[in-house]
């Protein structure tokens, strides 16, 4: 059996994926040292799914918090991680049994973070989400990468693609969590995406990358699990506060997205 030097951390808060998360992960051609659950809150049981795995993977833990962590709270168990590789994957994300293996092998190639889904921020915009339905297949080909490249169910795209920061998960050596950490996040509410891959293009020149992806080598295969009542994008501030994220990482930090000048300026 071949197995990583990678820690896998899951966030369980109220979507009921952990089961199918768990069993695509102890399936991994490549397998994970470890896997660490978050279980925030009480609205899901982790006990009994995360024992069943454990005879065929005992690396599995639990670690149980009474408050949300939301976002930002597994990139400071990151701090914890002994192994050299972290993947970090959002709770409505399903890799495919290739991901680790991909993950490694693109890692190695471009000293890199690598995320299953990514986005490319419009010169001059602060709002990069937020399109009206008379752009928005214009704006979801050319900007929103891995997830909207098609109809399909699963993330696909057809080649390797540098992007301005990475969404659903993200595997990066785990040292490289201190820098996350040296420049304050604006907000907690959102942003943490943003803020990994700003703060390692700022501070190390480390980009962010969504391999090429298939049904066969897809970071998600049910990229559908997002649209539900959790979604985060559903939130009526999500835009605003993201926007803040933004300008804050861009204007204050020195963060500069791939499509805009050297010369930032704000309308």
């Amino acid at each position: 059996m071949d197995v990583s030097d990678v820690t896998v951390i899951i966030t369980v808060w109220k979507r009921p994926y952990l089961d199918l998360q768990l069993k695509s992960l102890i399936n991994q051609v490549i397998k994970p040292k470890e896997i660490w659950i978050i279980h925030n809150e009480n609205y899901i049981e982790t006990k009994n799914t995360s024992s069943k795995y454990r005879d065929v993977f005992p690396n599995i833990s639990v670690i149980h918090s009474e408050i949300n962590l939301k976002y930002f709270g597994r990139f400071s168990i990151c701090y914890n991680v002994k192994t050299r590789f972290t993947l970090i994957i959002d709770d409505d994300v399903i890799p495919s049994s290739q991901w680790i293996k991909i993950c490694l092998e693109k890692s190695g190639q471009y000293n890199a973070i690598i995320s299953c889904t990514g986005r490319i921020i419009r010169p001059k915009n602060y709002r990069p989400e937020e399109f009206d339905l008379g752009n928005k297949n214009e704006i979801l080909n050319k900007y929103f990468i891995g997830d909207n490249y098609n109809e399909e169910e699963y993330n696909c795209f057809p080649e390797d693609t540098v992007v301005d920061y990475g969404c659903n998960s993200y595997f990066f050596k785990t040292e490289w969590i201190r820098n996350f950490w040296r420049i304050w996040p604006a907000t907690f509410d959102s942003g943490e995406d943003i803020h990994l891959s700003a703060t390692l293009k700022i501070l190390k020149s480390i980009p962010t990358i969504v391999p090429k992806q298939n049904i066969d080598t897809s970071g998600n295969l049910k990229k559908k699990f997002s649209v539900d009542q959790y979604s985060s994008c559903l939130h009526e501030d999500f835009i605003d506060v993201r926007q803040k994220v933004f300008e804050y990482l861009i204007n204050e930090q020195g963060w500069r997205p791939i499509l805009w000048n050297k010369t930032i300026q704000t309308d």
